[in-house]
C-alpha cells in the first residue's frame, strides 16, 4: 500500500471509531437524562410557546443533556463554536451555515468533536431523518472547524426520539450523506466513499 492510501485508511478508521463512540456517548447521556427527567416528549421545552417557534427551544433542550456530556466549551446559540462557512452535502451541494443560526445549540466536547442540536418544533410528532415522532436533531463534526465539513465525511446527523438517539437514515438516492452515520454503525466502515 502507498503512503496516501495508508493515511486515508487510518483517517477512515478514526472517523468510524469517533462516530461509534459518539453514538454510545449520546445515547448514554440521553438514558441518564431520561432517568432523571422522564422521556424527552415530557420535557418542558416542548410545551413553551414563543413568538418564534424555534427560538430558545434548543437552549432548553440542551439543558437536559449537558449534565451528562463532557463539554470543553459551551457556546449555546452564539456563533463561533463551529465552522463559520457553509457545510456541504456529500454530493458537493452547499447546505447550511449552522454557526450563524440561533436555532442551534452548539458545544465542543472534551474529545475535540463538535456537537450542535435543535428541536423539531413544539412537540415530538415530526417525521424527519427516516423516523416518526422526532423530538430533535443532533449533528456531530468529528474534527471541528477543520475541513472538509461535509455531511457523511466528517459531519454526521442523528435524530432524537423520546427514548433514544438514532442515526439519520437520509435518502440514499440523493447521495446527500445524511444516511452515512447509519451506514457506519451498520457496516463499521466507510466503503461508500469509493462508489
Amino acid at each position: 500500500m502507498t503512503l496516501p492510501t495508508l493515511i486515508q485508511k487510518n483517517e477512515e478508521r478514526v472517523t468510524v471509531t469517533k462516530v461509534k463512540k459518539f453514538y454510545s456517548v449520546i445515547n448514554q447521556a440521553l438514558l441518564m437524562a431520561i432517568k432523571d427527567n422522564g422521556y424527552v416528549d415530557e420535557w418542558n421545552f416542548l410545551s413553551e410557546k414563543e413568538e418564534d417557534e424555534d427560538f430558545g427551544k434548543a437552549d432548553k433542550l440542551a439543558v437536559y443533556l449537558k449534565p451528562y456530556l463532557k463539554i470543553s466549551k459551551d457556546c449555546g446559540s452564539e456563533s463561533g463554536c463551529i465552522a463559520p462557512q457553509n457545510y456541504k452535502l456529500f454530493n458537493g451541494t452547499l447546505w447550511n451555515s449552522y454557526d450563524q443560526s440561533t436555532q442551534y445549540y452548539k458545544m465542543i466536547l472534551a474529545d475535540g468533536s463538535y456537537l450542535w442540536l435543535r428541536t423539531s418544533g413544539t412537540n415530538c410528532t415530526v417525521t424527519d431523518g427516516g423516523y416518526q415522532n422526532v423530538c430533535g436533531l443532533i449533528w456531530l463534526d468529528i474534527n471541528g472547524k477543520n475541513s472538509p465539513n461535509v455531511i457523511g465525511k466528517d459531519v454526521f446527523s442523528f435524530v432524537l426520539l423520546k427514548n433514544r438517539v438514532m442515526p439519520h437514515k437520509g435518502d440514499e438516492a440523493s447521495d446527500s450523506g445524511w444516511n452515512y452515520a447509519s451506514y457506519i454503525l451498520q457496516h463499521g466502515d466507510m466503503k461508500y466513499l469509493y462508489k
